[in-house]
């Protein structure tokens, strides 16, 4: 009697460890971990729950552990663990976890993470976080389209679909298959989807107010197109000539490229001539106003004058300069 109690004893012990390790995995519950808690604003928080993971890139960082209604916004307070360091500007998405419509916290590190770290008890504002796609307010808009489609002409397409479907179960099974991994995907980024739904629902809007001004813009394009159209053959002609030109242009340089040459060289030579003579050049300019005065002054003296050029280029010497004799009646 003694030894079935024993035995019965420690089988309830057994049982109640085991519930209790399933309990914890299954609950996502962490008694004994170092955690420290934050709280996250929504503006819309449908569907999360308590004990909802938290995760970082796929990987289970925290749970939610309570929720509450504050000043019109849902808070959520968010159990993470020791050892995850969030810095302040992080990203906090609420997700699809599954196509059963279990939400999951997504959290996201900026490229530029602030040097400031959360701390126990901080809040991470509604600017830095995006509620979960409602697919409800989808289904909702969808319902005037649902409503005005006959039920004969669903069931006329039914029964096509059905019968090209005969006998390529397999074929419909891959096809369901690829809809699901799709599926899953996009609930991954539902936040997304809600932002390019919204941005389309902005330019729709846009469009449809400016829906006479593109019109006219579109009458005005197509006269554009009609011109261009219309002075398409003289461009061509145009475009024709310009390349004959640049032909005939190209013959002449290269039928005349050794005088081309030759004429170049002539012309870096005479500029180097005058580079290395630029000394002379400039006390022949620094003089010339002398000169001339002087020459003024000598022809208001008589009607015959001699005018000797002996000072212009003292570099070279007085025996090497050229008189300038001139004389007039």
């Amino acid at each position: 009697m003694k030894s079935t109690a024993i035995k019965l004893g420690v089988f309830t012990v057994f049982t109640i460890i085991i519930t209790f390790y399933l309990a914890t995995i299954i609950g996502n519950i962490t008694p004994f971990a170092n955690t420290y808690q934050v709280h996250a604003v929504y503006s819309d928080a449908t569907g999360v729950l308590n004990g909802d993971p938290v995760k970082i890139a796929g990987v289970l960082v925290g749970k939610v552990t309570h929720f509450q209604v504050l000043h019109g916004e849902a808070e959520l307070d968010l159990q993470i663990n020791g050892d995850t360091k969030l810095p302040s500007n992080v990203q906090a998405d609420i997700k699809y976890r599954n196509l059963l419509g279990q939400r999951v916290v997504d959290l996201f590190v900026p490229a530029d993470p602030s040097s400031e770290l959360l701390r126990d008890g901080d809040t991470i504002p509604d600017t830095n976080t995006h509620p979960a796609l409602d697919l409800s307010a989808v289904f909702n808009n969808l319902r005037p389209l649902i409503q005005s489609t006959n039920p004969d002409d669903i069931n006329t397409v039914t029964r096509a679909v059905v019968k090209v479907f005969s006998g390529k179960e397999d074929a419909l099974a891959g096809i369901l298959g690829n809809v699901g991994s799709l599926t899953k995907t996009l609930a991954g980024h539902d936040q997304r989807l809600a932002r390019l739904v919204t941005d389309i629902n902005k330019v729709t809007r846009i469009l449809n107010q400016q829906g006479g001004s593109i019109s006219t813009g579109i009458q005005k394009f197509g006269l554009v197109m009609q011109s261009l159209a219309r002075v398409t053959p003289t461009i061509r002609s145009v475009v024709d000539r310009l390349n004959a030109a640049s032909g005939k242009f190209g013959s002449l340089l290269a039928h005349n490229k050794a005088n081309l040459d030759q004429e170049l060289a002539d012309l870096n030579t005479v500029l180097n001539v005058v580079n290395n003579n630029l000394g002379p050049l400039n006390t022949v300019a620094a003089n010339l106003k002398e000169i001339l005065l002087a020459s003024a002054r000598s022809q208001s003296y008589g009607t015959w004058w001699n005018l000797y050029i002996v000072s212009l280029c003292p570099e070279l010497g007085t025996g090497q300069c050229t008189a300038l004799t001139s004389g007039g009646g």
